[in-house]
């Protein structure tokens, strides 16, 4: 009996993690900064996807740090700087941005990860783009 139950455990821990699909996934944000003359369209991975979650109905007798669920979260990841066109002098033409290289189901950090999840009102050019992208790593 407990090998079966042991295999059964172990089974349910395989489909659930199969069952997670939190990914790389491709995104294309746009960055201008008011000073610059000109909008850059970049193309990253950022994680996104579905993870497992189990809502408990014993909730008010849990405390809080108990209730939080899993989320598509970053595992590896690195930045990439570019250079934002038509900058004057005094302004700094440098924009860094994550790049997801694998991901994770897990908790939320803050110290690396927007958390709340909110639509991106603005993610367009108002700006001539310039297609011409200078990359590098930090």
């Amino acid at each position: 009996m407990t090998a079966v139950f042991l295999m059964s455990m172990l089974f349910g821990l395989a489909c659930g993690q199969a069952m997670s699909f939190c990914i790389p996934t491709e995104y294309t944000m746009h960055i201008e900064r008011r000073e610059c003359a000109y909008c850059l369209t970049i193309n990253t991975t950022i994680c996104a996807g579905y993870c497992m979650t189990r809502d408990i109905n014993g909730k008010l007798f849990l405390p809080k740090y108990a209730l939080s669920q899993d989320v598509c979260t970053y595992r590896e990841f690195i930045y990439r700087t570019v250079e934002i066109p038509g900058c004057p002098l005094h302004v700094a033409p440098y924009f860094s941005y994550p790049v997801a290289l694998s991901c994770k189901c897990g908790k939320c950090n803050t110290d690396y990860s927007d958390c709340i999840h909110e639509a991106i009102k603005t993610n367009y050019c108002t700006k001539p783009q310039k297609s011409y992208l200078v990359g590098f790593s930090v």
